[in-house]
């Protein structure tokens, strides 16, 4: 059997103590005893949670503008589950190859539900006077 593996930076991402999401899903996977809280959740629950999340997300590609006082993301590609492997292990050339230079920001979706953002200065993106 071979491990499945992923890059750092994408574990980190949706593991971390930032974005709870799969976390939250690994602890309430817990059975709960009354009268006490659901324990936090192992590594490897962790780790068979995420395993279980990752394969179905979504990406959502975002190009971050500042119009004035005002930041405002504008879309710019939606890649279905399993649709952003180039993403995952080059990000920085994919989204510079596939956008050029802008700072991006990339959320990720279980169906409907948020799990976690990253945001990208690509190509060397230095400030948004330069359009």
């Amino acid at each position: 059997m071979t491990e499945r593996t992923v890059p750092t930076w994408l574990y980190k991402l949706f593991t971390g103590q930032q974005y709870p999401y799969v976390r939250r899903l690994a602890k309430f996977a817990n059975p709960l005893v009354p009268g006490e809280d659901r324990r936090e959740p192992t590594r490897e629950e962790i780790d068979a949670k995420f395993w279980e999340v990752f394969p179905r997300c979504s990406a959502k590609i975002l190009q971050e503008v500042k119009t004035g006082m005002i930041v405002i993301f504008t879309e710019l590609g939606e890649y279905p589950p399993g649709g952003y492997q180039e993403l995952v292990d080059h990000p920085e050339d994919f989204l510079a190859s596939t956008y050029g230079k802008k700072k991006i920001k990339v959320n990720f979706y279980d169906g409907e539900n948020f799990v976690c953002t990253i945001n990208f200065k690509v190509a060397g993106w230095a400030g948004h006077e330069e359009r």
